[in-house]
């Protein structure tokens, strides 16, 4: 195609056909023959391409979201083809071109849609005025207003849940109200789950969106363009505001962005709209706000803890009680400067006041198992009724007992509670007046008078006598020899 231009711009600069054949070194009848073509032929490539003849199974590969790179493996591993990763690039882009994606406007009344979302601004300045200079990684949170274009714009070093929630919260105090709906994305801070139908939010957001009335509209994963709104006012901070500017320290950061948000961005004639923001804003949307929360938001932090066997989770040297059924757990504690909440798979299980006290416990009764709910004298009364239950002996020999083994008097009650559940209260409480009689409190002879049967023999005159009686040491020695005696 070079060779036909150039010999039609010879000829028009009125050179022989003989004189431009010697000089292009081809024949005068080509010569000739191009000067009288009407048009420059282009040359074509009719050669089909090598991929052609896996066209098919490309195709199919494709449908399948197989990448380019890895249909380049398995053709040379399968094929042993021979052509480059570029060349099969080539012919995908040809011959399956992608079809453009096309997108909606998206137009919503005032008072109705905001949009939120971080962006990152890369390593700015974060001392103070005076120091050297230390640069930080640093994001910019934008809240836009769908209808007028208002945004509020603020600078932070972190994506926080903390931080999210008190850059939208500042944004509305800005605005003078709340919007219906806030559209975002997909962050931690906000959404800790968004697959199909399997949604979860951050329980600190969901709290403060609640106590804000404003509903959540989050983006389906991996579609920025359903918030093309705020995305627009991220690549407008980029290419604007942090192109060709210098920055001292953090307070130089901080007013030249304020300023430039405020006095510049809201006050521009918008690209799209060909109006000022701020104008739109007060004389449409203001008015169509929700009102602010009577009351602010209470903020919490957040940390985990394993809930110790004793029923207490161990937070900032000092001990604080959950319910007995989550120990050996992990639960998630949220805290401010004064109060505790602990939260069990979303669901708050605890609110203790924070205590400054080192060392000390804050119990709930009600989180302790029911055994350890009574005091010592709490805890002899409820075994005293339970053994009052079995009979009048059995509540005879609880007393006794308690005066003989006051240390570890539950251990033989708990022994009788446990016959009675095995061989019946009346069997267990005849045993125990025959027990008495004998002044025996032992509850391995107790178990044999209940397993063999002797509470049904009688009981013999002479202990009778013996026993109506103030028996001696001796005699006591001597009955229970004889009791033993009867009973092997």
């Amino acid at each position: 195609m070079y060779q036909q231009i150039t010999i039609k711009t010879l000829a028009l600069q009125h050179k022989k056909q003989t004189e431009i054949a010697t000089e292009l070194g081809c024949h005068r009848n080509t010569v000739r023959n191009i000067i009288n073509r009407p048009v420059v032929e282009k040359p074509t490539r009719n050669r089909p391409s090598y991929f052609n003849q896996y066209r098919d199974q490309i195709k199919e590969w494709l449908t399948k979201k197989v990448s380019q790179l890895r249909i380049h493996e398995i053709l040379v591993e399968t094929y042993q083809v021979k052509q480059t990763y570029d060349s099969l690039s080539k012919y995908i882009r040809k011959d399956f071109p992608k079809t453009p994606e096309a997108f909606g406007v998206q137009v919503t009344p005032p008072g109705e849609m905001a949009e939120v979302d971080f962006g990152y601004a890369g390593l700015l300045p974060i001392n103070t005025p005076g120091e050297p200079i230390r640069l930080a990684k640093t994001w910019f949170l934008s809240v836009r207003l769908n209808y007028s274009r208002m945004a509020y714009r603020v600078m932070v070093h972190d994506q926080k849940v903390t931080t999210f929630i008190k850059g939208i919260t500042n944004a509305f105090t800005f605005f003078g109200g709340v919007p219906k709906r806030l559209k975002i994305d997909n962050l931690r801070a906000a959404v800790t789950k968004n697959q199909h139908y399997d949604l979860q939010f951050n329980s600190d957001f969901l709290d403060w969106a609640s106590h804000e009335n404003v509903v959540i509209n989050p983006c389906v994963p991996y579609h920025p363009e359903q918030k093309g709104g705020v995305e627009s006012d991220m690549k407008y901070i980029e290419n604007n505001f942090l192109v060709e500017r210098h920055f001292d320290d953090w307070v130089d950061l901080q007013q030249q962005f304020d300023q430039w948000s405020v006095s510049y961005a809201n006050s521009r004639i918008h690209g799209v709209t060909k109006k000022i923001p701020n104008e739109i804003f007060i004389n449409e949307e203001k008015s169509t706000l929700q009102p602010l929360p009577v009351n602010d938001f209470s903020l919490f932090e957040r940390c985990e803890r394993k809930v110790q066997s004793n029923c207490h989770i161990f937070f900032q040297n000092h001990y604080y009680s959950v319910p007995s059924r989550l120990v050996s757990k992990i639960v998630t504690l949220r805290f401010n400067g004064s109060l505790l909440k602990v939260v069990h798979q979303g669901e708050e299980v605890a609110c203790h006041l924070i205590s400054n006290e080192v060392g000390a416990f804050t119990t709930c009764r009600s989180h302790l198992p029911e055994f350890k709910c009574y005091g010592a004298t709490e805890y002899q009364q409820k075994y005293e009724a339970k053994m009052a239950d079995l009979g009048e002996f059995a509540q005879t020999y609880f007393k006794e007992v308690l005066i003989k083994h006051d240390s570890y008097w539950f251990r033989s009650v708990r022994s009788i509670l446990g016959l009675a559940r095995e061989y019946g209260n009346e069997a267990v409480n005849l045993s125990l007046a025959r027990a008495l009689q004998f002044h025996v409190t032992d509850t391995n002879i107790i178990k044999r008078i209940v397993t063999q049967q002797l509470y049904l023999l009688d009981i013999p005159p002479r202990l009778l006598e013996t026993n109506q009686t103030a028996p001696s040491l001796k005699s006591q020695d001597r009955d229970l020899e004889y009791y033993q005696k009867l009973i092997t």
